[in-house]
């Protein structure tokens, strides 16, 4: 609740930033045995590939990635040890057998929840972050802030409840949100915990998951996830060469193999391509009027994108630039644009700026500023 405003912000800017460009978005074709499949490229948000990717469909456990993210950001103590509920204990599915009485902290429960997909500790971290019914509205809070249409949540732990639904590409948007939190990251990336032994209970020995986790060495979580309503779901993610590849499928039986074989796919047609450097020395610019000669002229913002790496030739390139510039010029004063473009069309329009600022030495123009300042 204490973070919502600090999220809403970032959301609100990172629309505004957007906006400034357009991004043409095109996902490539490719078959899936899964009901409902998204392959997204976290950093941009790009559609790699797709199938029924906005069907509402049920999710199971994966419910809990969002469980997750939104107790680290509610939370500003994850190591205070507290007595979990009542309401936690002897729920029905997977568990760490939560014991009456006992102390855990957050943390310890953050991580039975994602590595061995406790649903008593998804109901013992939403009674503790604020009730059972208002974190679940923080959930659907979340998904509605994120822009999201395709969700609704009624539970934190994803077993089967009428109105409990999310899509692939809705998933596959609040995974990417909340992979960019440190602790989040950690926690789905990590293969095995202790939960160390207490007074009530022996030492719980956790180990994720995610097959994928161990066999694929550039894998980073997330979450698996079962009922018999959504079947078997997963939501992988893969970072490598500067493409974070996350992958979704609902409702796949083979859901290991088919999210490797999707990210092997992104991997052998896509590429991370930097149109833009960020704060990059374009040109120099002649200048008229003013006792320097030439300015140098920076992109303010970078720019890039997972492209296929068939189409690489179709992508350009364009800095728009005057031939001349006419002093006074201000520090940092916006002269230009730089566009990439593909296949002809705009996707990104940045600004070009100043490095230094160049005086007018026109004596009329000292003269008349003399004027407007002191009379």
């Amino acid at each position: 609740m204490k973070k919502n405003n600090v999220l809403s912000l970032i959301i609100i800017l990172i629309a505004i930033f957007v906006s400034s460009f357009k991004i043409s978005v095109m996902a490539k074709e490719t078959n899936s045995i899964a009901k409902g499949m998204v392959v997204i490229e976290g950093n941009s948000g790009d559609v790699l590939y797709s199938k029924n990717e906005n069907l509402e469909l049920p999710m199971a456990s994966t419910t809990k990635i969002v469980t997750a993210i939104v107790a680290i950001e509610n939370s500003s103590d994850l190591d205070e040890k507290f007595v979990v509920s009542e309401k936690a204990i002897g729920i029905e599915g997977t568990s760490i057998y939560l014991k009456s009485g006992e102390k855990l902290s957050l943390r310890e429960l953050l991580y039975g929840l994602i590595l061995a997909s406790g649903n008593d500790c998804a109901i013992a971290i939403a009674e503790h972050i604020a009730g059972l019914d208002n974190f679940v509205g923080l959930m659907n809070e979340f998904a509605s802030n994120l822009g999201l249409k395709h969700t609704n949540f009624k539970n934190p732990h994803g077993l089967d409840e009428d109105g409990h639904y999310t899509s692939a590409y809705d998933l596959s948007m609040m995974t990417a949100y909340a992979l960019k939190n440190p602790i989040f990251r950690e926690i789905v990336s990590t293969e095995r915990m202790v939960i160390e032994k207490n007074d009530l209970y022996q030492a719980r020995y956790l180990k994720h998951k995610n097959r994928l986790l161990f066999t694929d060495e550039n894998c980073i979580g997330v979450k698996t996830g079962f009922t018999d309503n959504a079947g078997r779901c997963l939501v992988n993610a893969h970072e490598e060469n500067g493409l974070q590849i996350i992958s979704v499928v609902l409702n796949c039986q083979p859901m290991f193999e088919e999210c490797d074989r999707l990210t092997k796919l992104a991997m052998s047609e896509y590429m991370m391509k930097e149109f833009v450097l960020p704060y990059n020395f374009v040109s120099n610019v002649e200048i008229d009027k003013s006792p320097k000669t030439e300015i140098g002229i920076i992109t303010i913002a970078g720019f890039k994108k997972p492209i296929l790496k068939s189409e690489e030739n179709e992508y350009e390139v364009k800095y728009i630039l005057p031939d001349r510039l006419v002093a006074p010029i201000e520090l940092n004063q916006g002269v230009g644009s730089v566009q990439v473009l593909y296949k002809g069309d705009v996707i990104y329009q940045g600004e070009l700026i100043t490095i230094e600022d160049a005086q007018n030495n026109d004596m009329k123009y000292l003269f008349d500023n003399i004027i407007d300042k002191w009379f």
